[in-house]
């Protein structure tokens, strides 16, 4: 049987008061698509992404150093921090 992959990619905009979620999935492959107006609403999100089964989380360049270690912070209290890959999207000039 094959294992289920669910990628997630979360996109933080800082004020805008919104946070949406679109999630589709095929097969073997689920895919996540959130925009997250604080860092709070991304952390309660990846927890609950974390008890869903989510295998890797790309986040965003707006969550910075901070935002990313505060969100594998989070997938470490869950204790998935050998079944979840986490990664950043860097910007160089």
């Amino acid at each position: 049987m094959a294992v289920m992959q669910h990628h997630a990619f979360l996109i933080l905009v800082e004020n805008s008061g919104n946070t949406s979620l679109s999630s589709q999935g095929s097969g073997e492959v689920r895919i996540s698509v959130a925009t997250l107006g604080t860092l709070r609403a991304a952390e309660r999100l990846v927890s609950e992404l974390v008890a869903q089964g989510v295998s890797q989380i790309e986040l965003s360049a707006s969550f910075g150093a901070a935002g990313e270690e505060a969100l594998r912070t989070v997938v470490a209290d869950s204790g998935a921090e050998r079944t979840v890959s986490i990664g950043r999207v860097r910007f160089t000039a």
